[in-house]
């Protein structure tokens, strides 16, 4: 039974844990697997100060978490920007209602004074959802507060086991993921920038009545009755009835400033972990499918933010990315996270050469293909 005492987000949290330990009780993590993650955080943490990535805040640590754990510090960790979607519902419709169309003003109604509840009650299975299968803290690339790193020695097993691979060294390679992603999303401008983009897509929906009614007919009809209450229980199609154009505008700053991080962060682990984890090229395989094939019922929460990763999102990073590697060495690499103006533009993104230019880095100039004669008297004369 779940017991809130009236706090939407009390009730969210118990939700949250109860989705993603399916409801049974869990047992805390072994104790073996956190001398382990305890270990190999040295390993990690080493690596990482010799690679052109941000330094890690200091005091950072490392917490290995059951499924329940993560799933409560995650709500935690989302509820900025679900909170701001549950306050778009109670902005008001998109547009003026139609005094002509009771149903149309009562659900706007509806949805404006039960909105927070709503949105608290979905969020906490949204997350539980998420915690289900979550390796670690940045499944998302959502920058979190405070100086903890999640891990989660129970999903990773399930994962070594599902890949063939060793349970020592999927964690090896996700402590060096999640240190990577923290180091660069923890960055003040990085994480004030991303944060804002986030949170203005969230609170940009807005309740339509007209898109969410679409073709209903006589509201009398059961018939009826049952498709309004399939379309309220299509979380997909209720975001899709309420996006505006507002948010078309920030999907592209989105897209390329997840896309930079990803790349960065790709490119890090790719450079210590390619010599240093046999089972490298398998891990990087499966994590790349975990980005892409996720299930159109576990990307809400993504579309809810305005992130949508897919296979030319991470392309893209990695081709930005290993374009200014080419050009401007490490030296390009710490620059790109170093000051807010040099945050690349979605056409830096796309074109690595842009950013080099704009910033001002150095790369290695092309060759000259001028012939230089043995005798330079003449010089004098020109």
């Amino acid at each position: 039974m779940l017991q809130g005492g009236g706090d939407p987000w009390a009730i969210a949290s118990q939700i949250a844990r109860s989705v993603a330990n399916e409801g049974a009780s869990e047992d805390n993590v072994d104790p073996s697997a956190r001398f382990e993650i305890d270990d190999l955080f040295r390993v990690a943490e080493l690596q990482l100060a010799q690679a052109p990535v941000p330094a890690l805040p200091s005091g950072l640590r490392v917490e290995a978490v059951n499924r329940t754990t993560w799933s409560d510090r995650s709500l935690a960790a989302y509820r900025p920007f679900l909170e701001r979607f549950g306050e778009a519902f109670a902005a008001g419709p998109a547009t003026t209602a139609d005094p002509a169309d009771p149903l149309g003003m009562m659900l706007g109604q509806m949805f404006q004074m039960m909105g927070p509840n709503m949105v608290a009650a979905s969020a906490g299975s949204l997350v539980g959802q998420l915690g289900a299968q979550a390796l670690g803290s940045y499944d998302l690339p959502v920058p979190r507060p405070g100086s903890t790193v999640l891990l989660v020695p129970p999903a990773i097993d399930d994962a070594a086991d599902a890949w063939d691979v060793p349970a020592t060294e999927l964690r090896l390679w996700l402590l060096v993921h999640e240190l990577a992603s923290h180091a660069v999303l923890s960055v003040p401008h990085v994480a004030k920038q991303l944060e804002a983009l986030l949170i203005d897509f969230a609170a940009g929906f807005r309740f339509d009545a007209e898109a969410v009614l679409g073709d209903l007919g006589d509201l009398t009809d059961l018939s009826e009755i049952q498709r309004l209450s399939e379309q309220f229980g299509d979380p997909d199609r209720m975001l899709s009835a309420m996006r505006t154009p507002g948010q078309d505008l920030l999907v592209p700053q989105i897209d390329a400033l997840v896309a930079a991080v990803l790349g960065a962060v790709d490119h890090t682990v790719d450079r210590i972990c390619g010599p240093l984890v046999a089972s490298h090229a398998t891990i990087r395989a499966n994590m790349d499918r975990r980005w892409i094939d996720t299930a159109p019922a576990d990307r809400i929460m993504e579309r809810l933010l305005g992130l949508e990763i897919t296979a030319a999102t991470l392309d893209r990073g990695r081709t930005f990315i290993a374009g200014l590697v080419e050009r401007g060495g490490d030296d390009a690499l710490r620059r790109l996270w170093a000051d807010e103006l040099d945050l690349p533009t979605a056409a830096e993104v796309n074109a690595p050469g842009l950013w080099l230019a704009r910033t001002g880095v150095d790369g290695e100039l092309p060759a000259l293909d001028v012939e230089i004669p043995d005798d330079l008297s003449g010089l004098d004369d020109l």
